[in-house]
Parts: C-alpha cells; structure tokens; sequence
C-alpha cells in the first residue's frame, strides 16, 4: 500500500483550494492550479506510487505522468485501527495453510487419491452436466486447456453406468470421418456415396465432441441440419438419429466460434454452456488440488505459493500443468521448473519467488506462535505465586517473538498484515505486564 495519496473532492474544498467551474459541462471544478479542463481530476483520491515519497515529504513539487503535482495536493494514508482480536483473525486466515517447511522432504511414495476425488472446484461442471443430462439439452464446456473438461466429462457419463462416443473434431475433420466412413462396396457396385451411419455419433445416445469448434465451417453446417432435423439425409440414404444429449469441449468461446448466422444456429442446439475455469488462482486453491493428488498435508507449500506468484504476474498456470510441475519439482528440484513451457515465460520469478518464501514462512511461524501466546496468556490465571511464574513465563517467550517479529523483513504480500499484527501484539503485551505488575501488587 502507498504511503500517500492525492487528496479528494471533499479534502480539497476543506483546505479551500477547490475552484468551482460553473462554465464546463464535462465538471464542475478542479483543485487550485490542476488543470482547467478538469482532465487531471482523475488522479482525485488515488494512491500516489511509493518512489515519490521523498519529494512528499521534502516538501518539493513531483512529476507524474506528464503532470505536477504540489505537496498542497497530497495527504497522508492513515491505516484505520484495529482491535487485537482483529488483527489476530487476519493471522489466523493467512495462516490457514500447513506451512511446514518440507523443502528436503519429499513425497514420493505419498498415496494418489481416488479418480472420484481428482476434481476440484468442479461443482459448476458437475451442475450443468447434470441439468443437460435430466433435461436433454446439449452442452458446451468452454475455457483455457488444462482444467479437466474432457476428462471429468467422461467420468460423469461412466459413472451413471454409459459409455459415450467420443469424436474429435479439428481442423482436419472430414464428412466421411463425421458420417461413419464411406460405404465402399455400395460405392463399387452402384456409384451410389452412401455413408455407414451406424459407425457415426448418430447411432449413440450419448455424444462427446472434443474441439467442435475447430472444425470446418462446411462440416458444421452439415451437423446443424442433422440436429436440428433429428435425421441424417443423403439422397435415398435416410437414418433417424439416436443422439439424445451431447457434450462439446472446446477452447474456444461461443462468440468466437460464431462467425454467420449458420454457426449461430447450430450453437441454439447447444443452449447450456459454462467457463471452466476456477474463481480465483492463490495458494489456497492451488494447495487444495495438490493434496487432492499427492494427500492431505503432503504438499510441500513452496509450489502453491509459487503458482500464486505466477498468476500475480498474468502467466495462470493450469491445474494439469500445476500437478505435472509438481512431479517435475519433486523428483528433480526447483531448477527443473525452468524447463516447463509455461515456468520458462518468466524464469527468473522461480528463484525471486522461493527467497520470498522463505521469509514468508518465518511470518507465518512467527505470527502463529504470537496469536497462540495471546490467547494463551488470556486465558492463564493470575492468583497464585505459581500461577504467577507460569505467567511470566509464557510473556518473556511473547516477547522474544514479537522482537523477532518487528526484526523480520517480510514481502509487499504479508507487510499490512505484519504491522497490523506487531502494533496489535505490542499493544496486548502492554496490558499483560500490567496484569502482572497489579497481581505482584496484591
């Protein structure tokens, strides 16, 4: 977070250096020698980047973006108060992951989990495939590679006991492939191009078409017809087809696929889709599919954290790619993440992220240590002598770890959290030497 920001609309009239504008209908003001127009208005409020400090608070003027600024313009971020059990609740939640440092210790022989467990944050998925299923309606899966589409769509059909056709569509897609293949002796005998049908997805039920999508716009405007009419036509050749509910995988989005109105149509036979993806890419969530894998509390938590450090920096590693860089590290070290397609877009985060890590880990032991002897020290008693040597005991090792605490040198991820916790702690600290110093009174 900044240390300054400029001032407000409201800030700038309290300090009357607001100019009221009563000529232009595009605002209705500026501060007191921004520009007229009102174009530098939308810097009003908004944080002032940490590498102008040193003009703010010399009092000097600063340029920004082609404009400058006065120090009349800026103000102090003031971090709102919070109550120790606050800032000991926002420990807690930072705090959620297991965070034993296991960097020597790995998991090879950690059991796999069942297929039935292999999917998380697929609930979405799970829904829509089961609205499309009881109600007939086909359904589109959509999104980036990597997330489990094809595969949690054939678990889903095989575990109510069917086996789907599966045709992979592309670029490559031919009208033989789709129809079931040529009839060649009908062909030799009577030069009839008659197709066998009962080869294709219309003599099944149940219908997978991997990358749709990708297929010729001449290929797809055949299936159009044959889903809008329920029947296949090729001359004399008729077949009324049996495809009840089919499910299209595809990287590919519906208005990109959607170039004429043939294609529109043929997207109204797919009328329930979903974006596979997951809510959000952080350690939590990427920790969960690991143990999902490799078991619960298994995980070395230096992956997850670096998977989070990459989906900060706009590279969104996959979950197919996050459990193979997960084999890769575990049997052959960090270096060898470097040699992973999507961890080679930006190498040099891998060991900025590890060393970040480190310091990581010991906040997090710290501050956890910290929230335990707060509550266990408000829970202690104070009457006896006894009672009063426990005490004392438990707050010489608070503070020993606040003082390591407000030592620790700790990242732009966890630095509000950290001041938060050393002035909730120094605070907390404060009232029990005054418990103890009243109990050795009476």
């Amino acid at each position: 977070m900044s240390k300054y920001r400029f001032k407000t609309k409201e800030e700038f009239i309290d300090d009357d250096l607001w100019l009221e504008d009563s000529y232009s209908s595009s605002h209705d003001g500026y501060p007191q020698e921004w520009c007229e127009d009102g174009s530098m208005n939308k810097y009003l409020g908004e944080e002032i980047p940490n590498k102008f400090n040193n003009h703010i608070e010399q009092g000097y003027s600063f340029d920004m973006s082609g404009w400058t600024f006065r120090i009349d313009d800026v103000t102090e971020v003031i971090e709102p108060e919070i109550s120790i059990e606050e800032a000991l609740e926002q420990v807690k939640q930072l705090n959620s992951l297991k965070t034993k440092k296991k960097m020597a210790t790995k998991t090879k022989n950690a059991v796999k989990s069942t297929v039935a467990e292999k999917f998380v944050f697929m609930d979405k998925t799970v829904s829509i495939l089961n609205i499309g299923f009881q109600t007939g309606k086909n359904v589109v899966l959509f999104g980036p590679g990597g997330h489990g589409k094809s595969e949690i769509t054939l678990d889903f059909l095989k575990a109510k006991g069917i086996n789907p056709f599966i045709q992979t569509m592309g670029t490559g897609m031919t009208t033989d492939r789709l129809f079931g293949g040529l009839d060649i002796p009908t062909f030799e005998t009577t030069g009839k191009i008659e197709y066998l049908v009962e080869n294709s997805f219309m003599n099944h039920e149940y219908v997978i078409f991997e990358e749709l999508f990708d297929a010729p716009d001449f290929i797809l405007e055949q299936l159009k017809d044959i889903l809008s009419s329920g029947v296949f036509r090729n001359g004399t050749q008729i077949f009324p087809i049996e495809t009840k509910f089919i499910i299209c995988c595809t990287n590919r989005t519906r208005d990109e696929f959607s170039k004429n109105m043939s294609l529109k149509a043929l997207m109204e036979r797919f009328p329930l889709e979903l974006n596979v993806i997951w809510d959000n890419y952080t350690e939590i969530t990427y920790n969960k599919l690991l143990e999902s894998k490799f078991g619960e509390g298994e995980v070395d938590p230096v992956i997850p954290y670096l998977l989070q450090e990459y989906a900060k920096n706009g590279i969104t590693i996959s979950p197919r790619v996050a459990v193979t860089a997960y084999q890769v590290y575990d049997e052959c070290g960090p270096e060898s993440l470097s040699f992973i397609a999507e961890f080679a877009k930006k190498p040099s985060l891998i060991a900025e992220t590890i060393k970040k890590f480190e310091s990581t880990i010991k906040f997090r032991d710290l501050s956890s240590g910290i929230t335990d002897m707060i509550e266990t020290l408000n829970s202690l008693p104070l009457v006896s002598k006894d009672d009063e040597a426990t005490y004392k005991e438990a707050l010489n090792s608070l503070t020993k770890q606040l003082a390591d605490m407000k030592g620790l040198v700790v990242g732009d991820d966890v630095a509000n959290v950290h001041a938060q916790l050393v002035k909730a702690a120094t605070s907390a600290l404060e009232k029990f030497n005054k418990n103890l110093t009243i109990a050795s009174f009476l």
